[in-house]
């Protein structure tokens, strides 16, 4: 097993509720992933998160100074989060509606600043 399939089974493990956790490139295609969901596409929501922050990024949209960091979206079921790596790469964690969002957020930072060095 690779090293970003290592890492990403280790997010699954650590927070309670996770469904599935991916790399994914700016272009909306997961890179690596992994997961237990059975009942949706992490492909799926990757490329419709992705074209969301692409949006919300346009140089015309003037409530951001800078690229987006983190994005979260939560519905009734199930919780989203985007977390940057670099310029080109974002992970991607899908929550269950009883996963622990704070806790997701600092597992998703933590590997980020690790997967960094590897991505660049």
């Amino acid at each position: 097993m690779n090293a970003f399939r290592n890492t990403l089974r280790g997010i699954a493990e650590r927070v309670e509720g996770a469904a599935a956790v991916a790399i994914v490139g700016l272009d909306g295609i997961a890179v690596e992933t992994y997961g237990v969901a059975q009942d949706v596409s992490i492909e799926s929501v990757a490329a419709e998160m992705l074209a969301f922050l692409k949006s919300a990024q346009n140089p015309r949209a003037e409530m951001f100074s800078g690229p987006i960091l983190e994005l979260t979206v939560v519905s009734e079921g199930r919780r989203i989060v985007l977390s940057r790596i670099s310029r080109e790469y974002y992970l991607l964690l899908l929550l269950g509606g009883e996963g622990i969002l704070g806790h997701g957020r600092y597992e998703l930072a933590r590997a980020a600043a690790a997967l960094e060095k590897e991505l660049v």
